[in-house]
């Protein structure tokens, strides 16, 4: 059992403390960003103790947050969004770690909980100011996956010229870029179905359970989703990654994962997730047959690299259509009063998304 006086013994042994004996507070002074400070803590077998006997540092790293996640959200200021949205990637990774990383000690961490709330609901309030609510002649739950439909496709990010760039004039030096930039999402897709399963009511359980069997393979482990997409870097001489490439992330595509991770962990956004995710299956048909006629027009595909995007022109037709009669319209049913969260959420994703496309269309042009 541990007890406060037992903090020193422990924090010799603090991989974060360590690295010097400096206290957190100099850390911060010392640091140029919060996510540095972050990740150099999250393997920190002794960090709750430590912030237990010394508040003041838990309140030094939380002056620190504060001021970024002014600039980055009341200012805009794309560093400091950047460095949020790193922190709060470097947060959510403590819940799908591998169970036997050092990180996994710090998953519940009350001080890193709260700084993560801190975050959240700063992000939350910044981005209701850029969603509308339903039109009141919204009643019904097929009401309301009609105008998802229709937001999507009237939304910038459902035709974005990213796509049509890619088809037609990409290099393929670009496309193994556009394919670093997918990477984290795509390969964490596996874990958000299961974040969409946890405590779901038992009417959509089988829709969930078809998109999980879809993205595992249906028990081919040659099928599964992860697979195949790493077949597709392998193939392009992209190597392997630790992070999935995320490091490579601007903010933007930062912010777009983080939206997963958030709506998928916090119970009480769960409703927003059910957007998030059936707008997600809205766009990808029509982009990504863009993106596969962009692949063969520079002579790929011949190895079966292209299955992971193939598969998802086809299979998420249906999963689009799955998500929103077979989810949406039974849970919309039952909670009428939060179908606005539903469609708060298909908002957040297609404006994530397209500033997302923005970004990322401007570093692919920067590489010609």
């Amino acid at each position: 059992m541990f007890s406060v006086h037992a903090e020193s013994e422990h924090a010799i042994r603090s991989p974060f403390r360590d690295s010097s004996s400096l206290p957190i507070s100099m850390h911060l002074a010392e640091a140029e960003d919060l996510s540095s400070v972050i990740r150099a803590m999250l393997e920190d077998s002794a960090l709750e103790l430590h912030f237990d006997v010394h508040p003041q540092e838990f309140a030094a790293l939380l002056q620190r947050a504060d001021e970024a996640i002014e600039a980055a959200f009341a200012r805009r200021e794309d560093d400091a969004l950047a460095d949020v949205h790193a922190t709060l990637f470097a947060l959510y990774e403590l819940h799908v770690a591998p169970a036997g990383s050092k990180r996994c000690v710090n998953q519940f961490n009350p001080y890193l909980t709260r700084l993560r709330g801190a975050i959240e609901r700063r992000w939350l309030a910044s981005e209701a100011l850029h969603t509308t609510r339903l039109d009141a002649n919204v009643h019904s739950a097929h009401d309301l996956t009609d105008a998802i439909r229709a937001v999507s496709a009237q939304h910038r990010a459902s035709k974005h010229p990213l796509f049509d760039f890619l088809e037609k004039d990409a290099t393929r030096a670009q496309l193994s870029a556009f394919f670093r930039s997918d990477s984290a999402l795509n390969i964490r897709f596996f874990d958000l179905i299961v974040l969409a399963l946890l405590g779901s009511d038992p009417s959509v359980r089988g829709e969930l359970s078809q998109n999980f069997w879809d993205e595992a393979g249906k028990g081919d482990p040659q099928r599964s989703h992860v697979t195949l997409f790493r077949h597709l870097l392998q193939t392009v001489d992209i190597p392997h990654a630790d992070d999935d490439h995320a490091s490579l992330l601007g903010w933007q595509g930062l912010a777009g994962y983080n939206l997963f991770m958030m709506t998928g962990l916090n119970r009480s956004q769960g409703l927003k997730s059910l957007g998030v995710m059936a707008v997600t299956e809205l766009l990808d048909p029509t982009q990504y047959e863009k993106l596969t006629r962009g692949c063969r027009r520079l002579g790929l595909g011949g190895a079966g690299e292209l299955e992971y995007y193939d598969e998802h022109v086809s299979i998420d037709v249906v999963h689009a259509e799955g998500w929103l009669s077979n989810v949406i319209v039974p849970l919309a049913t039952k909670f009428p009063s939060q179908m606005d969260d539903i469609y708060a959420g298909a908002q957040w994703r297609l404006n994530t998304c397209a500033a997302y496309y923005d970004a990322l269309y401007e570093r692919l042009l920067a590489l010609d």
